[in-house]
Parts: C-alpha cells; sequence; structure tokens
C-alpha cells in the first residue's frame, strides 16, 4: 500500500515536471552579438578585421559565461566599436639590471540594441600588463604579446557586458 501511495506521488511529480518543462524553454529570450567595428586609426591594429573577429568571439564566451542564450535571430543585439588600442612601455635600467613594463590598454563603446533601437551605450577600457626583468637587456623587437592582447580584450569585454546591465525579461 505504502508503495502504490509513493508511485502516484512520483507519477504526479513526473506530469508536473513535464508540464512545466516546455514553458521554461520557449520563455527564455536570446542576445546576439552583433557588428564589431574597429575604428581604431593607429598603430598596427588600426582596422584590423583579425581584432573585430576576435572580439566577437570573445563576446560571445562572455555572454555564455554570464548565463546568456545566443541566437542570431535574437531582437537583442550587442554592437561594439573599438576605439582604442595602444602599448605603453616603461623600462627602467641601472648598470646591467633593466626592468621592463608593457601596459596594454584597448577601450571600446558598446551599444545595447532592442528591436533596432538603440536602448544604452557603454565606453569600457581594458589593460593587461606584462613586467618582466633582466641581468641583460634583449630586445624583441617590439612585438606584441599576444597573450596580453588576448587578456585585455576579455577584460574589455567584461565590462562592456557588465556596464549594459542586461535585462532581456
Amino acid at each position: 500500500f505504502i508503495f502504490i501511495i509513493e508511485a502516484r506521488n512520483m507519477y504526479k511529480l513526473i506530469v508536473l515536471l513535464l508540464t512545466l518543462l516546455p514553458f521554461n524553454i520557449v520563455g527564455q529570450e536570446t542576445i546576439q552579438v552583433g557588428e564589431v567595428n574597429n575604428k581604431i586609426e593607429l598603430g598596427p591594429f588600426a582596422g584590423s578585421r583579425d581584432l573585430a573577429f576576435g572580439v566577437q568571439s570573445i563576446l560571445e564566451e562572455v555572454l555564455q559565461d554570464k548565463g546568456y542564450n545566443l541566437s542570431y535571430k535574437s531582437d537583442i543585439q550587442v554592437q561594439v566599436d573599438l576605439l582604442y588600442f595602444d602599448v605603453q612601455k616603461t623600462n627602467l635600467q641601472i648598470a646591467i639590471y633593466s626592468k621592463n613594463t608593457d601596459e596594454y590598454q584597448i577601450i571600446a563603446r558598446a551599444t545595447l540594441i532592442k528591436n533596432g533601437k538603440k536602448k544604452k551605450q557603454v565606453t569600457a577600457k581594458g589593460t593587461a600588463k606584462e613586467v618582466s626583468t633582466a641581468t641583460l637587456l634583449i630586445d624583441e623587437g617590439g612585438k606584441f604579446s599576444q597573450a596580453n592582447v588576448s587578456t585585455a580584450l576579455k577584460k574589455v569585454c567584461i565590462k562592456l557586458i557588465d556596464k549594459l546591465k542586461i535585462w532581456i525579461k
């Protein structure tokens, strides 16, 4: 007799879950990453399509990490303009000891668009720092550190999404 009561309760629970599940799936709204425009005018990344494509991928990753669902058919869209990219270099050298600091700085502007209308626009700055010390100074030819560029890009994307405070529902 106890087994029959538990089976009935289990049956009711399964029926309840199966009826609520479709509402949960259908009720979730989506967001998409729109255009990423490189408006950087000076330096090695001026007009770089690779940088814009990389930012789009990072934005999609950040949105998914924050729990948003991505869809290319969404009415809610985030567009990004890359405004500034530079590396601030600081060198200190005393006799044979040297300390080099490279700070990668990226400034970007994000626009939240809902149903074709601009809802909000924010600007953020992302930085990544690289410090190296040595007893002999070896020039690396002024090349950019891809890891630091990626770190600065991810930081600026996270700041942009946080500042937009996207409320989908």
